[in-house]
């Protein structure tokens, strides 16, 4: 029977091949967007879900306006952090400022690597939940320590333990390693 409705069901394809090409082609395209947009919306609601209080972590941007056009960006002044802190200090747990993500040189000894990276206050790996592998996320609080990734600290290290190490970072500043935390 199954054999009956595939020959006729191929022979009806054959008979009208412009038809059937248009749906088929038409299917496939229908097929493939719903696809494609179903997996922008599992990607949009599963986004930064890899922190452990993702649904309250915000970001704070800033309304500028400039010859009369107002723009939304995520620069925010240093101050707001301060203002942040006075006047709506019981309502955040942290709060933490970065700079702007960008390449820096790293050195150890006469390796040198170039990687993308933020310089960040001291809450900031409490308040992303970072997974340290190796130090603490407390020991962060000078300001001349450095945070690692894994990936980084391998590329850097290899197998040596990069605790207690002192870097480059941009052929001039000196930042002492005090944690690897898990790539995210």
């Amino acid at each position: 029977m199954i054999h009956n409705y595939i020959k006729v069901a191929f022979r009806n394809l054959a008979k009208n091949s412009t038809y059937s090409a248009i749906n088929i082609f038409g299917l496939s395209i229908g097929m493939t967007t719903a696809i494609l947009i179903g997996l922008w919306v599992w990607d949009e609601l599963s986004y930064n879900k890899y922190h452990r209080h993702y649904d309250r972590i915000a970001r704070v941007m800033q309304h500028q306006t400039y010859n009369g056009v107002t723009n939304t960006t995520i620069a925010t002044p240093l101050p707001m952090r301060m203002a942040l802190q006075s006047d709506h200090g019981s309502d955040f747990t942290y709060i933490a400022s970065s700079s702007w993500t960008r390449d820096y040189i790293l050195a150890f000894g006469n390796k040198k690597i170039s990687r993308k990276g933020n310089c960040v206050e001291p809450d900031f790996p409490l308040m992303m939940s970072l997974k340290m592998l190796r130090g603490t996320a407390a020991s962060f609080a000078n300001p001349t320590s450095a945070l690692l990734s894994e990936s980084v600290a391998k590329a850097l290290f290899g197998d040596v333990d990069p605790l207690n190490k002192i870097i480059r970072i941009d052929n001039s500043k000196h930042f002492k390693v005090v944690g690897v935390y898990e790539d995210l």
